[in-house]
C-alpha cells in the first residue's frame, strides 16, 4: 500500500518503498519496449515525477509531468461540467510528429506515454492498460521490504556507532 505523509503546508507526500519503485521502473521499461514509446513518465497527481523511461534527454520531463497534472485537473473540471460523476481516465493529444497519451493510475498517479505517429493508438491503449493493471497491483501490495523507520539501521551499525561514541568520550 502506498504510504502518504501530510506536510505542514497541507500538501501530502507520497512514500514508495524500494520494492514498489523497482516494480514501477520494470513495468515502465517493459511498456517502453512493447510500445516503442519515445518516453514514458510516471508521476503523482501533483505533477511530481517519480520515474521515467525512454529517450528523455531532449525534453524537460519535470515540466511535462507538471503540465500533464494540470491537464488532468482541467479535464476533471470539464468532466463535472458535462455531468460525469468521475474524472476522465485518459487523455490523448495528437501531433504531427508525436502523440501524447495520458492515463490515470489509480487516484494518485498517472502515466504519460510519448510516441511517434507511426505507432498505432490501439497498440498504446492495449499495452498501457496492462501496464496500469500491473502498476496498481504494485502500489496496492504490502512490500516485503516495508520497514519501520526504527528498523532502518541494522544492529552492526548501531554497535559501531556506540563504539565510536564511547571512544570519543574517553
Amino acid at each position: 500500500m502506498v504510504q502518504t505523509k501530510k506536510l505542514k503546508d497541507g500538501s501530502r507526500q507520497i512514500i514508495l518503498n524500494g520494492t514498489q519503485y523497482e516494480g514501477i521502473t520494470k513495468t515502465l521499461s517493459e511498456l517502453a519496449v512493447k510500445t516503442k514509446a519515445s518516453a514514458i513518465l510516471f508521476a503523482d497527481m501533483s505533477g511530481q515525477l517519480i520515474s521515467q523511461r525512454g529517450n528523455t534527454e531532449d525534453m524537460n520531463t519535470t515540466v511535462l509531468s507538471a503540465l500533464a497534472a494540470s491537464d488532468f485537473a482541467a479535464t476533471a473540471e470539464m468532466a463535472k461540467l458535462v455531468g460525469e460523476d468521475a474524472k476522465f481516465k485518459l487523455l490523448f493529444h495528437e501531433g504531427e510528429k508525436r502523440n501524447v497519451y495520458l492515463s490515470n493510475v489509480g487516484e494518485n498517479f498517472f502515466l504519460v506515454v510519448v510516441f511517434d505517429v507511426s505507432v498505432t493508438l490501439g497498440l498504446i491503449r492495449i499495452y498501457t492498460k496492462k501496464a496500469i493493471q500491473g502498476l496498481n497491483q504494485i502500489l496496492e501490495e504490502e512490500a516485503s521490504d516495508d520497514l519501520d523507520s526504527r528498523d532502518m539501521i541494522d544492529s552492526d551499525f548501531s554497535t559501531l556507532l556506540g563504539d565510536a561514541l564511547d571512544e570519543s568520550f574517553k
